[in-house]
């Protein structure tokens, strides 16, 4: 007896952030949510898929993760927990990825920012899905920014003999026609626009209890990876929170450190001092229940962490990191037209002590929730997107 076939198969490549995953797992929650009977399974290396599933029926298979580290302002592998390079795991999770959609036998494949997979461990698939007649999908953040693997003739090529279709994460509104008109010219066809992809937006629609009584902190802080100038910026943060002191209330630190010890006892004593901050693990469920109990955040500037607090409507000081595929700068210049009052930008490199008290002060000083005009259906309207898909002919 032959066994059906899976309906879509969920990819997200994982290395320093939590970003791609976040939005994949998204989808996968809004398409469990409006299309419960269909097979759909995410395959990721991401370390904390489950923590940013929680208790939504998404099921998952853990890759090998990738590891990365960021020096000069680039994103380089180095070897992972598993102790095989990136390079080596590109080719380990190449054969992965390909039994899986031999087993499986997906209708349909989402794919995130890069058709190849981050070190082209999706060739593989891609070239025996054919004869079991797979459609790909690639899905794309509303910024790419200057990324090789997403702008090379390669990654065109690879979309051009094997993927139909895009799925483009951003609202026009907010970002106009430059970055969609880039995703057009790249890949050669006309991206489906869904909105920005908020995992705590479609969370929400999860959610069974209230939070009503629980208790309000000042504020959270969410590094999920320490960078070149990380430390130097947390000593800062130390300093300003110091200033700001007890009356506001608790803070929750969620900070990244790492497996090296000596880091983590670093990280730990700059905030020993302070009985009103409490060092958290760096856990999805708990950090997203404190982050709709706080009344400002502290955060960096990638996509996910910026789709968290506009979806709770939080006042925050986004944290900008120096990298050089200057994604981040180019999106939150944009965004920060629509997000009105809401973000308030600082350089991880450059900023003081007292200059990020003063923010803080100021953001706290503000009751209620902040307002914007930013469109955050994106994980919806892509599970309609793809279910629509499923519908049509293969090769029409």
């Amino acid at each position: 007896m032959e066994l059906p076939r899976l309906d879509i198969l969920l990819y997200a490549h994982d290395g320093r952030g939590l970003g791609h995953a976040s939005r994949t797992i998204a989808i996968g929650m809004a398409l469990r949510r409006v299309a419960p009977e269909l097979r759909v399974l995410f395959v990721s290396g991401c370390k904390v898929s489950q923590e940013l599933i929680g208790r939504v029926p998404l099921d998952w298979l853990k890759l090998p993760s990738y590891e990365t580290e960021v020096v000069g302002g680039k994103s380089r592998g180095i070897v992972g927990n598993s102790m095989f390079s990136d390079l080596e795991l590109g080719e380990l999770r190449g054969a992965n990825l390909e039994q899986i959609v031999r087993l499986y036998r997906p209708r349909l494949v989402l794919a995130d920012h890069t058709p190849q997979g981050k070190h082209r461990e999706l060739l593989p698939a891609l070239h025996s899905s054919a004869v079991i007649e797979t459609r790909w999908v690639l899905g794309i953040r509303g910024v790419v920014g200057a990324v090789p693997q997403a702008r090379s003739e390669l990654a065109a090529q690879i979309f051009m003999d094997h993927y139909r279709d895009i799925l483009w994460y951003g609202d026009e509104e907010v970002l106009g026609g430059e970055h969609l008109a880039l995703v057009r010219t790249q890949y050669g066809v006309e991206p489906m626009t869904c909105g920005y992809v908020s995992r705590v937006k479609e969370l929400q629609y999860w959610r069974t209890t209230t939070d009503d009584d629980a208790p309000s902190f000042a504020g959270i802080v969410s590094v999920p990876w320490l960078g070149e100038y990380s430390l130097g910026f947390l000593q800062s943060l130390a300093e300003a929170l110091r200033i700001v002191g007890p009356d506001h209330g608790e803070w929750k630190l969620f900070i990244e450190s790492g497996p090296s010890a000596s880091l983590q006892v670093e990280v730990q004593s700059l905030f020993a001092s302070l009985e009103y901050c409490r060092l958290q693990p760096l856990s999805g469920a708990e950090y997203l229940r404190s982050l709709s109990q706080s009344r400002s955040a502290v955060i960096y500037g990638g996509y996910n962490s910026i789709m968290d607090v506009l979806a709770e409507q939080i006042p925050a000081v986004v944290v900008l990191r120096g990298m050089q595929d200057n994604e981040q700068q180019l999106h939150l210049t944009k965004l920060l037209a629509a997000a009105g009052e809401q973000l308030k930008v600082v350089e991880e490199h450059r900023v003081e002590g007292s200059r990020l008290a003063a923010m803080l002060l100021a953001i706290l000083a503000k009751a209620g929730h902040c307002q914007h005009t930013v469109n955050l259906d994106g994980a919806e309207r892509a599970a309609e997107q793809l279910i629509e898909l499923l519908s049509t002919k293969l090769f029409s």
